[in-house]
């Protein structure tokens, strides 16, 4: 499945909460640092975002997690951003958050860590930081963060 609505499976009909589970996705990945799909791994381990859920469920999350992102990040705000890669992946498309409300969540846990930053240090906008990088995320992912930070 890796980046697929797991909906699709079923309705084969791609919404905004479609996008919405993607980017769950590609959360999970920043998190983590493993591909969304690896058949190396034993089976209950190949669908990450589907192992990222049982992790967070059985309460083992700081074990799936790259040691970069846990030695470099505030635990807490790790967690906030599992819990909302957590909405995002939610089976039902109606249960999911939509893309703005996810955009506002990012916005506020990054303004929360602007507020703990040094006064000197260089402080970034969403946008800027999301286009110097864009080229390690999927092209719909690319696009879709484009359409909430400049809305049409």
């Amino acid at each position: 499945m890796g980046y697929l609505d797991p909906e699709y499976m079923h309705t084969s009909l791609l919404t905004d909460k479609s996008d919405v589970y993607s980017f769950g996705v590609v959360l999970v990945e920043l998190l983590t640092a493993r591909k969304v799909l690896s058949f190396e791994e034993p089976e209950e381990q190949r669908n990450l975002a589907m192992y990222f859920l049982s992790s967070m469920k059985e309460n083992r999350l700081i074990e799936l997690l790259d040691q970069r992102v846990v030695e470099e990040g505030d635990l807490g705000e790790i967690h906030e951003v599992a819990n909302l890669a957590r909405q995002c992946l939610r089976l039902h498309g109606e249960e999911r958050p939509t893309m703005k409300e996810v955009a506002m969540e990012l916005l506020v846990l990054q303004k929360h860590a602007w507020m703990e930053q040094e006064p000197e240090e260089t402080i970034h906008l969403p946008g800027e930081i999301f286009a110097q990088d864009a080229r390690f995320f999927p092209r719909h992912v690319t696009a879709t963060w484009k359409r909430l930070v400049r809305p049409a």
